[in-house]
């Protein structure tokens, strides 16, 4: 009986990680559109040129040259999203404030790395772009602050944004907070080999976290690729894979499999955003509808629930409100998931639907999101 202790203890052990560690990997189709895409660390910066990292005129560098753009974000004082990687200002602006201290509008005043450009707000960001190329934006956040609060606040921001999004954090309560309340979203683990950290650091680099953050993705440091956490989730798990950051195309060549896309800065790549076209999503069992409702559907909060409902059933598409006091809306999914949706707005205490007006369209195989147009 005894020599079976040590066996079983170690397949203990080995499903335990494996029900840890182990990504999602349920929507690599998704994933699939971001193969060969390459994402411009911070926007395509040159401080030499007096274009510093995270600004506004690196980001629109970075779309004019039909490049994703990755970006950090972070709360204020006011619950706004600057875009700013460091916590603290010193080495951006030449203060010494967090930026968590100051509102917006305080951020605004400042200037980066002694340019003339200032410290941009995710909102103008998102307009700019206006999902001409796609995002991958890094979601940070420190030992002591509510991930609840920010992962709020981002959904606000996105939940209307018309483009292609990946978040990413290091943060698994982030990514956690992100499967609960917007599973829509792809969101990937950043995590590194965390050399000379705390051990507790070190448990984030073997992704035991992963059942909870549920991540789409990994992003992981480059120089680290060797690392026993990496080889894990890549060669075993089988996960999709980001690679930061890449700075040679001698790198690139070296790395070759190793990654399914780039984080890069400090030259171009030659080939770029060469998305792997791979197999067009089967639509035979999902339907589109247009649909346009009427009744007491607007001033209820049915865009809200409807919104709420799409991402809870499966559901994609868009809803807006007419000037006339209808709500239009379109829809994709399965008849089902369709009837379920708005089963789940109609039992709404204050909504009551009198007629609807339905024409059924094309389906976009592309499409995963449901969006509130304003």
């Amino acid at each position: 009986m005894e020599k079976y202790i040590v066996p079983a203890v170690i397949l203990s052990i080995a499903l335990l990680i494996r029900c840890a560690a182990a990504p999602y990997n349920r929507r690599r189709d998704r994933m699939a559109e971001y193969a060969g895409v390459y994402f411009a660390h911070r926007g395509l910066h040159n401080l030499e040129k007096g274009i510093p990292e995270n600004s506004m005129t690196a980001f629109e560098r970075a779309r004019l040259a039909g490049y994703g753009i990755e970006l950090d974000i972070r709360l204020t004082s006011d619950s706004q999203f600057a875009v700013m990687h460091d916590r603290n200002l010193m080495r951006a602006c030449g203060i010494d404030r967090n930026v968590d201290e100051l509102s917006m509008n305080e951020l605004k005043k400042l200037t980066l790395f002694g340019t003339r450009e200032t410290v941009p707000r995710f909102y103008d960001v998102l307009k700019r772009v206006a999902g001409r190329v796609p995002l991958l934006i890094e979601v940070k956040c420190e030992h002591g602050m509510d991930f609840r609060e920010i992962v709020k606040e981002l959904a606000f921001y996105l939940d209307t944004y018309e483009g292609k999004v990946l978040v990413q954090s290091f943060h698994p309560g982030i990514l956690m907070m992100l499967a609960k309340e917007r599973p829509q979203y792809l969101r990937g683990q950043l995590s590194e080999r965390f050399s000379g950290m705390p051990v507790w650091m070190k448990v984030f680099s073997s992704f035991l976290f992963n059942f909870l953050a549920k991540p789409d993705f990994i992003s992981y440091r480059i120089e680290d690729s060797g690392f026993p956490g990496f080889v894990l989730q890549r060669w075993v798990f089988k996960a999709f894979a980001a690679g930061w950051t890449l700075k040679s195309p001698a790198t690139e060549e070296e790395q070759k499999g190793n990654f399914d896309f780039y984080i890069f800065e400090g030259f171009l790549p030659e080939k770029h955003n060469e998305a792997a076209s791979g197999k067009v999503r089967n639509m035979d069992k999902y339907v589109r509808k247009h649909i346009i409702v009427s009744g007491d559907v607007q001033g209820v909060g049915f865009r809200y629930h409807a919104s709420y409902a799409a991402q809870r059933c499966g559901v994609t598409g868009w809803v807006r409100n007419l000037y006339d006091g209808r709500v239009e809306l379109e829809v994709q999914g399965t008849e089902e998931q369709i009837g379920l949706m708005f089963r789940s707005v109609e039992a709404q205490r204050f909504v009551e639907i009198t007629d609807r007006e339905i024409e059924n369209i094309p389906t976009e195989p592309h499409e995963y999101e449901f969006k509130v147009r304003y």
